[in-house]
């Protein structure tokens, strides 16, 4: 089970209606955004608690923010699944993202941008926890997200189906601007310290670089990813006449 420890993931998971299976409440904290969640909790017919502040400190750490939520399993769809309900056209493919909190802020990032689907590589990935709940600020509820047994096969299934294959790659000589996105386009963001792999570099269209100041050895991936996305977001929009 993961849980939820933020005030705001948590509002918001509520309203997307995320499997929150209890709640537990600082009984000593009574502000309008814990009111929220109660009310939330009882639209929903989610069981929430009062609890002394020592007994929350024990689930959620002693910087909680009066909170504590408990959420089944994220529910990850299949790939075919997600080829089935296409509306955007832009896949987000993680090769090995290892920090928590980076892919917290890539899946905000994805659902902000209206991405179809989230493919995860199951071997190496960051698990999907309360950290990654509390970075994407509840947006889990908000995109597909798709377990990978092999990206390489997975990107091929996607090739198949109309899709333009693009990894980020600093060295790459195009770069992100450039490129046409309006089609339907995969972006693969890399690990943290590798980049993106060999073989999916290899498996790629087009390679695309960031670029920016030399003083800056590199970006973080998930500043490159919104980077990247909100290009692909605003070309996407613009050739539908909704820019």
């Amino acid at each position: 089970m993961a849980a939820i420890t933020s005030l705001n993931a948590l509002v918001e998971a509520l309203r997307d209606g995320a499997p929150v299976n209890k709640v537990l409440l600082n009984r000593d904290r009574r502000d309008a955004r814990i009111a929220a969640v109660i009310e939330l909790c009882r639209r929903r017919g989610v069981i929430f608690q009062f609890v002394p502040g020592e007994a929350l400190e024990r689930k959620a750490g002693a910087k909680n923010q009066g909170v504590w939520a408990e959420v089944a399993p994220v529910q990850f769809s299949g790939l075919d699944e997600m080829l089935a309900a296409v509306r955007t056209g832009l896949v987000v493919v993680l090769d090995g993202i290892e920090d928590t909190g980076n892919l917290g802020a890539i899946l905000r990032t994805a659902a902000a941008v209206e991405a179809d689907g989230v493919l995860l590589s199951v071997r190496g990935s960051a698990p999907v926890n309360d950290t990654v709940w509390k970075t994407s600020a509840g947006a889990l509820g908000k995109v597909r997200l798709v377990q990978a047994g092999n990206l390489a096969q997975d990107i091929e299934v996607l090739k198949k189906n109309g899709f333009w294959i693009v990894a980020s790659d600093q060295r790459a000589g195009m770069k992100f601007y450039d490129f046409d996105f309006t089609a339907r386009t995969a972006v693969i963001l890399g690990n943290e310290s590798r980049g993106v792999s060999t073989l999916l570099k290899r498996n790629a269209d087009q390679l695309l670089a960031v670029p920016h100041s030399p003083a800056v050895e590199s970006l973080n991936v998930s500043a490159a990813a919104a980077i990247l996305l909100f290009e692909a977001y605003r070309q996407k929009k613009n050739s539908s006449g909704q820019g």
